[in-house]
């Protein structure tokens, strides 16, 4: 028997809206901390603060939005008013983020960083939370769920890793150079509104044969006991708490990267730009594979596969040098050697390939969760339940940067009067490093533990479809581009 299936089109413009969350990812994960705390002079934790205050305003937005945007009905369907109203916002807010407010006081300067961060981040609640539910509406197909979460992720990295080579190659000196941010502020915008917008006109097509829900009640009483029900699902749950997990641990990950890159490795953005290309590649190639490598088998397993590769390889090469650092071992190559800059290009591809691929099948095995609910509550709840995927996203450029800022201040790199040339290879950097590698073994050993309690598999995805009468009622049902 056939379900409901989406055209490849379909498929690819779904994944194409991922561009502007890829791009967004890039700015707060990689560049925002360290031009606000060595450009501009804004300690990172007060920087760490601006980021935590937003990020609680977001945890609040995504489930609201989410439930709203399952209760809507317009012409435009249930999703779509959201997206475009939120493009504009969006990429206006990444903007001024990056735009060079002048010679402005800290004061000034931390209320500047926290209002254009709260926009930002509810501006991709309205586009992210009501397009991350478009996806178990677009294909019920078990296998087929993992191409639309592998072509989004694909789609998220080129625009995450295209700004950044393009960043590091034409528009930085430095990971320090103030005017630099300013032309990454431009196209970074731009790149996030076009691709939003692609993604929009691309899928509006479809509207008409999305799941049409009756009219529900939209007191606040009834949203806030139909979501404790909703949410009370325990593979909801862990997925949710594994979810945000990992996305810290690649959030941290990004944080500390350009740290590194400036006093660990001593590197010029120049010098690694093609990390960013060999990166998106290394993705594209893995996403291709998912659907391939999950054929047959549950998600779940291949989902703890992937952790525990992380937890090995991930903080194997900043293990090695602060070995060279602390005890004067030779296990690492040394700065500017082109062994050093092949090793490091190898684990950033191998890196990028498995975080991809961890979101994939997070993001796949969240689907199942819909059909679970609709069964035991009779509502579909895609936007709602789809919250664990937008909020996941959002940790990677906040959680993690946030914990990165407070690391960053707790050793010592903003202390009053430092000179910042002791900071290469110096005592705040291992300090620092320590720290970082720590978290990064621990961290994925509880998301691999949390995962294992998730209890959706194929076949009881399959009983679930047919219990709701999906399968007969797909078959006569046109495959749209078919």
């Amino acid at each position: 028997m056939q379900t409901h299936k989406a055209s490849l089109s379909t498929q690819i413009f779904y994944g194409s809206g991922s561009i502007a969350i890829g791009i967004k990812n890039n700015l707060l994960g990689t560049y925002l901390l360290i031009y606000y705390n060595q450009v501009l002079g804004l300690d990172a934790g007060i920087a760490a603060l601006a980021m935590a205050i937003a990020l609680a305003v977001d945890a609040v937005s995504d489930p609201l939005v989410g439930i709203w945007s399952d209760r809507i009905r317009t012409r435009w369907g249930r999703r779509h008013p959201f997206m475009y109203a939120a493009l504009i916002p969006f990429a206006g807010s990444y903007y001024f983020l990056l735009a060079d407010p002048g010679e402005i006081s800290d004061q000034t300067l931390f209320f500047r960083l926290l209002v254009l961060l709260i926009i930002l981040r509810l501006s991709m609640t309205f586009y992210e939370v009501p397009r991350g539910a478009l996806a178990p509406e677009l294909s019920k197909d078990y296998d087929q769920r993992n191409a639309l979460s592998a072509w989004a992720m694909a789609f998220g990295w080129l625009g995450g890793a295209g700004i950044a080579f393009v960043a590091n190659r034409y528009f930085l000196d430095s990971f320090v150079d103030r005017e630099g941010y300013q032309t990454l502020a431009f196209w970074g915008g731009l790149g996030i509104f076009v691709g939003g917008m692609v993604s929009c006109l691309g899928t509006h097509r479809n509207i008409p044969n999305l799941h049409a829900p009756e009219p529900r009640s939209m007191h606040y009483a009834v949203f806030l006991r139909e979501a404790k029900e909703t949410l009370s699902n325990r593979s909801w749950i862990v997925l949710f708490i594994a979810g945000c997990i990992y996305a810290l641990l690649v959030g941290i990950e990004q944080g500390v990267g350009t740290y590194y890159n400036e006093y660990l490795w001593q590197w010029k953005p120049g010098v690694i730009a093609p990390f960013a290309f060999f990166a998106a590649l290394s993705v594209i190639g893995a996403v291709a594979f998912a659907p391939l490598i999950a054929r047959g088998r549950n998600k779940k397993h291949i989902a703890v596969g992937i952790f525990m590769v992380t937890i090995v390889v991930g903080p194997l090469p900043v293990f090695l040098r602060l070995l060279d650092l602390t005890y004067g071992t030779n296990f690492s190559p040394d700065n500017g050697s082109d062994l050093l800059w092949w090793v490091l290009l190898i684990h950033t591809c191998v890196m990028a390939a498995m975080g991809a691929l961890g979101f994939v099948f997070i993001g796949s095995m969240g689907m199942e969760i819909v059909e679970q609910v609709q069964n035991r509550t009779g509502r579909r709840e895609e936007g709602l339940l789809g919250t664990v995927n937008s909020f996941v996203h959002k940790l990677i450029g906040a959680g993690g940067v946030l914990i990165s800022g407070l690391i960053i201040s707790m050793v010592g790199f903003d202390a009053p009067g430092l000179d910042k040339s002791t900071l290469y290879g110096g005592a705040e950097i291992i300090e620092f490093g320590w720290i970082h590698v720590i978290i990064a073994f621990v961290m994925p050993i509880f998301s691999t533990s949390l995962v294992l309690l998730y209890d959706i598999d194929r076949d009881q995805h399959d009983e679930h479809l047919t219990t709701l009468g999906y399968r007969e009622a797909d078959q006569s049902r046109p495959i749209e581009g078919a």
